[in-house]
């Protein structure tokens, strides 16, 4: 797997902007300082693939920024299996294959699984601007007005908060 360093000159080479690279490093933070919480609740997770997972979880916004990057970043990614599916999982709460049907996404199921790709995908949503917020709630009203009070990625979104505030108390 790429480390840290790596991880940061891979966003360089791909000409990410300073401002993806900066939100890809708070995200990267706060991925693992949960990760390292659920750890040391004495659960199995990788640090280090939340930590370098939270850093390259945008790569795809080097060309384009839709939600599309999630599968451009997994595209750029396709030589780091795991790495590449945090960055197509991240988006929103996840996204089911007959969202991406509707969306015009490749059909496959881009929903979080692994512990790491939640945690990476939870962690985005606590990052705005340039500071971290204590829960997803400014995120899941982005989402309401952008999708609908009732999207089911809303409520996948809350699931994954929910399972990570369960373990981290």
């Amino acid at each position: 797997m790429m480390t840290y360093s790596e991880a940061l000159n891979f966003l360089k080479e791909n000409k990410c902007s300073k401002e993806v690279i900066a939100h890809c490093i708070l995200v990267s933070k706060k991925s693992y300082e949960i990760a390292k919480k659920i750890q040391d609740k004495g659960f199995s997770i990788d640090l280090e693939l939340a930590r370098v997972g939270g850093l390259l979880h945008d790569v795809g916004r080097s060309k384009i920024h839709n939600i599309f990057h999630g599968i451009e970043g997994a595209k750029i990614l396709k030589e780091h299996p795991l790495l590449a599916r945090i960055a197509k999982t991240h988006i929103g709460g996840g996204i089911t294959k007959e969202e991406a049907e509707k969306l015009g996404l490749p059909i496959e199921d881009y929903s979080p699984i692994t512990i790491e790709e939640k945690v990476v995908c939870y962690a985005d949503k606590l990052v705005q601007g340039d500071t971290f917020t204590t829960d997803a709630s400014e995120e899941i009203k982005k989402l309401e007005n952008k999708l609908g009070i009732n999207h089911p990625s809303i409520e996948r979104l809350k699931v994954i908060e929910n399972e990570i505030k369960k373990i981290i108390g």
